[in-house]
């Protein structure tokens, strides 16, 4: 029903947020159902504020568009964790399993026993609690997240009684059955099922394909999971039988004795060290996709100022229009309707040829020319464009505008015409696009990049992507025949072949190759790039005459 965005807001002094913009697909904006349900989800959400449930900070409307601002949690779901750790054959350990549903749990167990501003309970089921549905930072730290469909005591309720919602694999029996009563142990019943997976790695149930299979399905007991992996506590087998309960009223009463029996479990490991080592492991799994992140954030503060500049000179545009989308026409010399007689009849026109808002005492006054009144208004006219062309050329020609400078790696020192611009990405404005400017940038550890911006016409902002070549690289030495002793600026580095990494790549360097029976061969090295080869044909030495072979 929505999508999704990151954002970031500003405020006084420099002020910065990051968050998450929910918004209705633009092909449901209209749909009042749609906008009741996101609605209520953030008037419901707002209300619940706990570490292990994402923030609402505000909802609104933008042009007709509904929208949820909430809380960025830097992080993926734990579908997500669950399919890369095992992708690269990273352990979940029990301890961490517990851990993860212990956070989940302690989110539930507020969310149920939420009362409103006078104290009553607002009796809040989540009624959609998944992998999808929870997230994990990448420092191990758990959201729960989505109230979309969530089940409450008051008018906010988006659950559409006497029908299933929510993920069939791990929909609790009472909830699929219409005719029986549930609360907030289907909940429980579904964090169950998150643990049992993450313990075992497999469901705890048969796939389920409608309502009766489900049923069918969870009457049968799943098997103990120390059946599945012998080396998980016994005590998990009885904790995951009680969760897991056909009849709810087996289960735990609240999802607070669901935690106390895995805390009772867990106590032996210290809490700190469980989450420190599940941080160190989604910073290792998902190494890439952080620097990645990383890299895109980067480019915010240029983003924001490309989008303020736009926002500047579009509310200025806004602001040269009158009620009916019409430019005010200046009164020193106001554009005339003219009569087929060649006559004024001294009303204001639009640049759409309307009769402009505004009025003009009555003159008249006739016109006297040689030639047809037609052809004095076509070439009037001719005139007119031209002018006006003219006009907006030079205007976009002298005007100031913007110039974007981005690099890789970013945080590059810009000097522009001499004079120092600040860091990429950089958004420099006032430049003059039109004349020629001198660019240089400069970051320690790469090459200094120097060049000229050419002139670019009728553009008011333009973007420079400039990719800077570090100076510390490798170079690959080689030598025919191979073997020889390789000495790298008096630095014994091994034989050919070889790469000598970690050196600059904006010195020079000397090399010394020595091989048995050939001349000694010395050479200095410039590289102009990293990884550039260098191969030598060695010169054999001169034996004496009549040596033995």
């Amino acid at each position: 029903m929505a999508e999704i965005y990151r954002a970031r807001v500003q405020g006084a002094g420099g002020f910065e947020k990051e968050l998450v913009v929910k918004r209705i697909l633009p092909s449901r904006a209209q749909d009042q159902g749609f906008i009741r349900m996101l609605v209520n989800e953030a008037k419901l959400t707002v209300q619940l504020t706990h570490n292990n449930i994402a923030q609402i900070y505000e909802c609104g409307t933008i042009d007709q568009n509904y929208f949820i601002a909430m809380e960025l949690v830097d992080g993926v779901t734990l579908k997500d964790m669950a399919a890369n750790f095992s992708r690269t054959g990273t352990i979940i350990t029990p301890e961490q399993a517990i851990f993860i549903v212990l956070q989940l749990l302690q989110g539930l167990d507020y969310a149920h026993k939420k009362t409103d501003a006078q104290g009553a309970p607002l009796r809040i089921v989540h009624c959609d609690v998944s992998p999808d549905n929870t997230l994990l930072s990448y420092e191990g730290e758990l959201k729960l997240l989505d109230f979309g469909i969530a089940r409450a005591a008051t008018g906010l309720s988006n659950y559409k009684e006497g029908m299933l919602m929510g993920k069939l694999g791990y929909v609790a029996p009472e909830q699929a059955s219409i005719e029986q009563t549930w609360d907030h142990r289907v909940d429980i019943f579904a964090a169950g099922i998150v643990l049992y997976e993450l313990l075992t790695k497999v469901r705890p149930f048969a796939k389920a394909t409608d309502v009766e299979s489900l049923i069918a399905s969870r009457k049968t007991r799943p098997p103990a999971p120390t059946t599945i992996d012998p080396r998980l506590p016994k005590d998990l087998d009885v904790i995951l039988a009680q969760a897991l309960a056909y009849d709810p009223e087996k289960r735990y009463p609240d999802a607070r004795a669901f935690a106390d029996a895995l805390v009772d479990l867990l106590f032996p490991t210290p809490q700190s060290a469980i989450q420190d080592l599940l941080g160190r492991q989604m910073h290792q799994v998902y190494a890439d996709r952080i620097a990645k992140q990383r890299t895109a954030r980067a480019h915010d503060a240029l983003v924001m100022k490309v989008l303020q500049h736009s926002a500047a000179e579009q509310g200025a545009d806004e602001k040269l229009t009158d009620s009916q989308g019409n430019r005010p026409v200046s009164l020193d010399a106001p554009e005339l309707e003219t009569s087929s007689t060649g006559s004024t009849s001294g009303r204001l026109l639009g640049p759409n040829g309307t009769p402009a808002r505004g009025t003009l005492r009555p003159v008249t006054r006739t016109v006297h020319v040689g030639v047809p009144v037609w052809r004095a208004v076509v070439l009037g006219a001719l005139v007119g464009f031209l002018a006006a062309g003219a006009f907006i050329a030079a205007e976009v020609y002298f005007r100031p505008g913007v110039l974007v400078i981005t690099s890789r790696p970013t945080g590059a020192e810009v000097v522009l015409d001499g004079r120092p611009s600040g860091t990429t990405p950089a958004v420099i404005e006032n430049v003059f696009l039109s004349q020629k400017h001198g660019l240089q940038l400069a970051v320690p550890g790469y090459r200094t990049a120097a060049s000229q911006i050419e002139p670019s016409f009728g553009h008011l902002v333009r973007t420079l992507n400039v990719d800077l070549s570090s100076v510390v690289g490798a170079v690959a030495i080689d030598s025919d025949p191979p073997g020889a002793q390789v000495m790298f600026d008096d630095k014994d580095v091994g034989v050919t072949p070889l790469n000598v990494s970690g050196i600059r790549l904006d010195e020079r360097h000397r090399v010394d190759l020595n091989l048995s029976g050939f001349e000694l061969d010395q050479f200095v090295v410039l590289p102009d790039k990293d990884g550039q080869r260098y191969t030598r044909k060695l010169v054999q030495r001169h034996r004496p005459h009549g040596a033995a072979n």
